[in-house]
């Protein structure tokens, strides 16, 4: 059951205020974190002057906050550390200058040369990689969205919608490595 904002700000343990970048409004969902889960307690809509009042009342109580894109598969924070959450669990953590991706690679900040967001020619697979200063890509976080698959329609416009999670994820990512970004989902493909 949806809390009341206040409450839900209230609530004891952690708190990810995540804005949603994919709302036609300012969208702001308060979640708990649990067990690496994040699990959504409040959700509000409101002006774009609420929402900086919002934001600066958020940071005064320390709530960190991050975002997400509409219905996107992933949820991010580069509120502090650089955090990012699957529906189901954990899959990116930062410890200082080191990022931990849940398969086991580790990445510095001294090392990323970049971050890469990609579109494969199926258009249904997309996602973020670092690239180290070495050449070598690591991912980041990724879907396979079988819409482009199985709608003929299925074009640029939809990806624009569908994998603009992957651009707002990968600029923030970059913003906190301190790195370019390439990203494909608005410009052309480039390769590695």
């Amino acid at each position: 059951m949806a809390m009341a904002l206040e409450q839900a700000l209230s609530h004891p343990g952690e708190l990810v205020a995540v804005w949603d970048w994919g709302a036609r409004e300012e969208r702001l969902l308060v979640c708990s974190v649990v067990d690496g889960k994040l699990g959504i307690m409040a959700s509000v809509e409101m002006t774009q002057a609420e929402r900086e009042a919002m934001a600066a009342t958020l940071r005064a109580r320390g709530v960190r906050q991050g975002a997400t894109a509409g219905v996107c598969p992933f949820t991010w924070s580069n509120d502090g550390a650089f955090t990012v959450w699957s529906l189901t669990d954990t899959v990116v953590t930062s410890s200082g200058d080191t990022l931990r991706i849940a398969g086991g690679a580790r990445i510095r900040k001294a090392d990323a040369a970049r971050v890469w967001t990609f579109l494969d020619d199926s258009l249904g697979h997309r996602g973020v990689r670092v690239v180290t200063l070495s050449g070598a890509p690591i991912l980041i976080a990724e879907e396979e969205d079988a819409a482009a698959q199985l709608d003929p329609t299925y074009g640029m416009d939809n990806v624009a919608i569908d994998a603009a999670w992957a651009t707002f994820l990968g600029r923030d990512l970059a913003s906190w490595l301190g790195v370019p970004i390439v990203d494909e989902m608005v410009s052309s493909p480039t390769t590695i």
